[in-house]
C-alpha cells in the first residue's frame, strides 16, 4: 500500500513528512499509523475480507470531533480520498473501489449515555451495537439499534436501521433527534428538524453520502419486560405452509402485536437433514412466555422438527439467543462474506421454493456449505406511520415488510469463488423476486444490504423528485463528492 500511495494523486514527496503537518494539530488521543507500523494489520481487520479490501495509505484514529474536522480539512487541502470506519462490516463491493488515502477510524468516539430526563441518549459516532446496548441497559433503557453486536449503530441508522424493535418504535432513523456532522471541508453542521433540516432529511436514509456523524441523539425507551424466544427448525417440505403463515402476519389476516418479531434462515444442518437445507426460524416476543404462547402456537402447529423455548431473555442477552452476538458468524472478521439483499412485499410460494433449490445447489458445493439466506420480517406497525416524504428513505422500506438476503461465506482469496458466490446470490434474489406482484412496486434493495451493482433508484426510491432532491442536497453539502464509497447517490 505504501508504494501505491507514492504513485497516487497526492503528489507529495513523502508520506510521513506530509502527515507531520496534520499530526501537530491533532489531540493527544489521536493516533496515526502507517503500513510499516506494527499496529497496521490490526487496523485493517474487517468483515468480508479479502472480498472487500479498501486500499488505505494511512490510518488516523481520531480521538475528538476536532480531530475529524482537521483530518477532513487536511484531506481536502491535498485532495486525498478518505473513508470513515467504525464497525467495518459493510457489504457493498463499492468499498473495494477506495483507491488510496485515509482511513478515518472512529472507534475512540464510542461513548453512549442516557441523557438527563431519560427520554434520549447521546451516542458517539464510533460506538458499536454491543457498547450502546450495554450502556443503556445498565440504566434500564433501550434504543432502536441494529441486529448484530459487532456493527456500528450509526452506520445502519444512516441507511434505515432495521431492528427487532421496529414494529413498536420504527426504524433507527425514525428515532434520530439530532446529529453533529463533519462535512468534507472539515466544518461541522448540526442537523435536526430545526437546524439544517434539509441535511437532517438526507441523513435519514442516504446519510453515508453527506458527512461523518461524530455524535447524535436518539430516543430512549424504558425496558418494561424481557423477551421470549422460540427457535424452530423446519424441514424443507414445510416451506409453503410456513411462508403462507408468515404472509398472514403481514397482510392483516392475523392480528400481529408490535411486540412480535419474525426472522429465520435457510441453512444446512446435516444432523437434521443430510440431503436438504432446512429452515431455522425464530419467533421473538417482547413479553412473558404465557403472553408469547398464542402467537408461537401457530408456528408450532406446522410441525417443526425441533423447538427450543428460551424465556426471560433480557435485551442485552437477545443478541446471543438470536445468534447475532460478537461470536456469531455474522461478526467473523477477515473471512469472506458476501451479503446481498432484496426487499419484498410478500413471500411468493413458487419463488421461495425456487430460491431454496438454488441455495441447496450452492451449499452442496463445499466452498459455500456454511452459507445462509436471511428471511427477515421484523414488523411494520410503527414503520408505516411515518410519511414517505419526511425522510430520504425509499418508500418501499415502509411498504415492503421482507428482507431476503443470501449470505455466502468462503475461505481464501480466490477470484472464481467470489464470482460463483456473486452468481449464486444473484440467482437466489432473482428467484425470490420472480412471481411477486409487480404492480406493488419496482424492485428495491435496502441500502445497507446492497452489493454495489444496483441502480440508484433501486436503493433510494423510484420517484423522480426524491433522487433529484438528494442530488441537489449532495451538491450543496458535498459538492466535491468526497463521500462516494458507500451506496453513492451519484
Amino acid at each position: 500500500m505504501y508504494f501505491n500511495f507514492l504513485a497516487s494523486a497526492w503528489a507529495l514527496p513523502n508520506l510521513r513528512r506530509s502527515t507531520t503537518e496534520l499530526a501537530q494539530t491533532l489531540s493527544k488521543k489521536a493516533i496515526i499509523t502507517f503500513p510499516s507500523d506494527d499496529a497496521w494489520e490490526a487496523l485493517l481487520t474487517r468483515g468480508s475480507y479479502p472480498r472487500i479490501d479498501p486500499d488505505y495509505s494511512v490510518v488516523i484514529q481520531v480521538g475528538t470531533e476536532a480531530d475529524v474536522q482537521k483530518t477532513l480539512a487536511f484531506a481536502k487541502k491535498y485532495d486525498i480520498p478518505f473513508l470513515a470506519v467504525s464497525g467495518a462490516h459493510g457489504w457493498t463491493d463499492i468499498l473495494s473501489r477506495f483507491p488510496y488515502g485515509i482511513q478515518v477510524n472512529m472507534r475512540q468516539l464510542n461513548t453512549a449515555a442516557v441523557d438527563k430526563g431519560g427520554k434520549t441518549a447521546t451516542i458517539g459516532g464510533g460506538a458499536l451495537q454491543w457498547e450502546v446496548v450495554k450502556a443503556l441497559f445498565a440504566k434500564g433503557k433501550q434504543a432502536v439499534t441494529g441486529l448484530a453486536e459487532c456493527v456500528s449503530v450509526i452506520g445502519p441508522l444512516l441507511g434505515g436501521g432495521h431492528s427487532l424493535l421496529q414494529g413498536k418504535y420504527g426504524y433507527a432513523l425514525d428515532n434520530l433527534i439530532s446529529a453533529r456532522v463533519v462535512l468534507s471541508d472539515g466544518s461541522v453542521a448540526e442537523a435536526s428538524s430545526s437546524k439544517n433540516p434539509d441535511l437532517f432529511w438526507a441523513l435519514k436514509g442516504a446519510g453515508h453520502n453527506f458527512g461523518i456523524v461524530t455524535s447524535y441523539v436518539v430516543k430512549a425507551f424504558d425496558i418494561k419486560t424481557d423477551w421470549t424466544v422460540y427457535s424452530l427448525i423446519y424441514t424443507e417440505d414445510k416451506l409453503e405452509a410456513l411462508f403462507a403463515l408468515i404472509n398472514k402476519h403481514e397482510d392483516g389476516s392475523i392480528k400481529r402485536p408490535v411486540e412480535l418479531a419474525l426472522t429465520g434462515v435457510f441453512v444446512r444442518i446435516p444432523g437434521i437433514d443430510v440431503t436438504n437445507p432446512v429452515i431455522a426460524y425464530t419467533v421473538a416476543y417482547q413479553g412473558s412466555e404465557a403472553a408469547a404462547a398464542p402467537y408461537a402456537a401457530r408456528f408450532q402447529a406446522l410441525g417443526p422438527t425441533a423447538t427450543t423455548i428460551t424465556s426471560n431473555v433480557n435485551y442485552a442477552q437477545l443478541y446471543t439467543v438470536t445468534g447475532n452476538n460478537l461470536d456469531s458468524a455474522a461478526c467473523i472478521e477477515n473471512h469472506n462474506l458476501l451479503g446481498s439483499g432484496v426487499t419484498l412485499p410478500t413471500w411468493d410460494a413458487a419463488g421461495t421454493r425456487a430460491g431454496l433449490a438454488i441455495f441447496a445447489n450452492a451449499t452442496a458445493d463445499p466452498r459455500f456449505a456454511t452459507s445462509i439466506v436471511l428471511l427477515e420480517n421484523y414488523g411494520m406497525a410503527d414503520v408505516k406511520t411515518v410519511p414517505f416524504e419526511s425522510t430520504a428513505l425509499a418508500p418501499e422500506e415502509r411498504t415492503h415488510p421482507i428482507l431476503a438476503s443470501p449470505i455466502f461465506w468462503w475461505d481464501g482469496d480466490n477470484e472464481q469463488a467470489s464470482k460463483d458466490a456473486h452468481a449464486y446470490a444473484a440467482a437466489i434474489k432473482d428467484a425470490l423476486y420472480k412471481g411477486v406482484d409487480k404492480t406493488k412496486g419496482k424492485r428495491h434493495t435496502y441500502v445497507n444490504y446492497a452489493i454495489g451493482s444496483e441502480a440508484r433508484e433501486e436503493l433510494y426510491g423510484h420517484e423522480k423528485w426524491r433522487l433529484a432532491k438528494l442530488r441537489a442536497l449532495k451538491k450543496k453539502w458535498d459538492g466535491r463528492n468526497a463521500f462516494r464509497f458507500y451506496a453513492p447517490i451519484e
